[in-house]
């Protein structure tokens, strides 16, 4: 192709090729802001510029890059959550809208049963990956303490790289599950995790964009999708607080059998599963009185 387009040339074109590749246009427009560094809005105002030829040879590159499978987080970098921007990279999973969610879900049940209190709340964060989860608590329940934990160095700089950035104050852990915390006798108000829970049967039907640069560590959790649950659940007496919360994101379908899970470690448990905003089961939120 020639150097010398408009805004709206280069868009059309790289919105054509993804979609004969059976990606989303979307990502034109993600990277055509990346290298412009424009807003939205800005965007669709300067469909009439011509882009500079150093800026159209990057944009051709990376949508070709992306049309192979490779995801545009990874090309740019970052992914938003939350309003905040993250790293990314292929040794954490990339942000998804429906964790969100469970943030929501949790910060309302932190403000009924922890109204008034005076001490910090005590969150640990298993599974953390790029850290979106302790770091937007961090930063949206100011009165805490959030620790964080993760099987994988390479998550966990990750991590860390991100609440430095956001100016979040997170203690970070390297072990498995709550394993680093037996041994200290620590006690937590909250529990909250976004762990690997698809099935090992599903590989054979997922994209190829997530199967390749996605760490497999963070997707897959034995034939049921329920490994990771059965032995964080077992954990989960020695170190929650007599009055706290138990937070899980899931796969749908999965919610009936967590909260079995759940309610075997606590009878009395008040224990809800709730649904995404497109309907399907994603939240497992446990209230634990004593």
């Amino acid at each position: 192709m020639e150097t010398n387009h408009k805004v709206y040339e280069a868009l059309k074109w790289a919105s054509s090729f993804l979609n004969e590749h059976n990606y989303e246009e979307t990502i034109a427009q993600l990277l055509m802001r990346h290298h412009t560094g424009w807003s939205r809005s800005r965007l669709f105002s300067e469909m009439q510029t011509t882009l500079p030829a150093p800026i159209w040879t990057r944009f051709e590159a990376d949508v070709r890059q992306a049309a192979t499978g490779t995801p545009v987080q990874h090309i740019i970098g970052h992914e938003q959550f939350y309003g905040r921007d993250f790293k990314v990279n292929s040794n954490v999973l990339i942000p998804r809208p429906e964790t969100e969610e469970l943030i929501e879900a949790l910060l309302g049940k932190i403000k009924s049963l922890f109204l008034n209190r005076e001490q910090p709340i005590r969150i640990v964060d298993v599974g953390t990956g790029s850290g979106i989860i302790a770091i937007t608590l961090a930063l949206e329940v100011v009165h805490s303490h959030v620790h964080a934990v993760d099987i994988s160095q390479a998550a966990l700089d990750v991590a860390r790289s991100n609440a430095t950035a956001l100016g979040a104050k997170v203690t970070f852990h390297e072990g498995d599950l709550l394993e680093p915390f037996l041994a200290e006798s620590s006690e937590f108000d909250i529990v909250i995790s976004n762990p690997p829970y698809i099935p090992e049967g599903d590989r054979a039907i997922m994209k190829e964009n997530v199967l390749d640069h996605e760490p497999a560590l963070a997707l897959f959790a034995g034939q049921d999708g329920l490994t990771i649950y059965r032995k964080l659940i077992k954990q989960i007496p020695f170190v929650l607080h007599k009055k706290g919360l138990v937070a899980f994101e899931i796969g749908h379908g999965q919610g009936e059998s967590v909260k079995a899970l759940l309610a075997a470690e606590y009878p009395a448990a008040d224990i809800a599963v709730l649904n995404d905003i497109n309907g399907k089961e994603r939240i497992v939120i446990a209230v634990i009185e004593g």
